[in-house]
């Protein structure tokens, strides 16, 4: 969706950010009561920033049906991606004025099996802005960045877990909470196999632990059609139809059929990824504040 300033829809008030943060928390959290809790706003401020915000683009972002969050409209998809970039580029701004300066050097692991839609951006800034930094990172199964984590072989990592258990980090230390969703490459319905080919990441990941589990909870055979750690290869793999996969809402394109409880797939968890810390000192937990913030929009 390309905006328009010329154009009548964004003349008066305007969009403001306060609009562009709700509706990104909204949509990142699934609904309001979420959403609410972590800006400390209530749910009826939020869905007023909203209307306002779609009333100024002049379309609908946000589905609902009976006062329910049914997900986002096809527009409300291609305009989250904008509203995060803007949000974004925000704070990378306001940090840019700091003088403080980062030196020294951070062995950093992420995973590889998740799709973090800013990171590769924000390590990137964070390196501009600070040109004395060196970030040395890996990627790797969240099991294997702890042990490496463990070993003091990474200063800090970024793991993928189930949102909702208890994890031996603080709270300030969850960057993000995604939800996650059965796609295939075209509508299907669950009763249809008497085996689900599931297109699934490789063991420890815990996105392919969340799907079996799940599965098999409900009684339902699957078989491992597709084992992959590559997060491109299983969208790929699901986009050819190779079966049915179990992915985060910031990984869902267009290509992607996204299966309801219509289809008769059984529910999920979220997920969400935390920052965990073994080196100490003002370098690492200023890294660490920068990734927050940042990540966060």
């Amino acid at each position: 969706m390309k905006l328009d300033l010329r154009t009548d829809r964004l003349n008066g008030r305007g969009i403001t950010l306060e609009q562009l943060r709700a509706f990104v928390y909204v949509a990142t959290y699934g609904g309001f009561a979420k959403a609410g809790e972590e800006l400390g706003r209530s749910q009826s401020t939020l869905s007023f920033s909203i209307k306002r915000l779609e009333e100024d683009i002049g379309c609908r972002l946000i589905d609902r049906r009976h006062g329910h969050l049914i997900g986002l409209t096809s527009e409300g998809k291609q305009f989250l991606l904008a509203a995060k970039d803007i949000l974004f580029r925000m704070t990378q701004a306001l940090q840019s004025v700091k003088k403080f300066q980062l030196r020294g050097q951070i062995a950093f692991g992420v995973p590889d099996d998740f799709s973090i839609t800013n990171l590769h951006k924000v390590i990137s800034w964070c390196q501009a802005e600070h040109p004395e930094l060196k970030i040395e990172i890996i990627s790797a199964s969240s099991p294997m960045l702890l042990a490496l984590l463990e070993k003091r072989q990474l200063d800090m990592v970024i793991t993928k877990e189930i949102a909702g258990q208890p994890t031996n980090t603080n709270n300030n230390n969850i960057l993000l909470i995604d939800s996650l969703h059965w796609v295939a490459s075209k509508s299907i319905y669950f009763n249809e196999f008497q085996e689900i080919p599931l297109v699934i990441f490789s063991e420890g990941c815990v996105i392919r632990e969340c799907a079996i589990k799940t599965l098999e909870n409900v009684d339902k055979p699957y078989f491992l059609a597709y084992v992959s750690s590559s997060f491109e290869n299983i969208k790929s793999a699901v986009e050819h139809g190779l079966g049915v996969s179990l992915l985060p809402l910031r990984a869902l394109t267009d290509d992607l059929y996204v299966l309801s409880s219509e289809h008769g797939v059984p529910s999920v968890p979220a997920i969400k990824l935390v920052l965990h810390i073994a080196a100490q000192g003002d370098l690492y937990e200023f890294f660490a504040d920068y990734l927050r913030r940042s990540l966060s929009e």
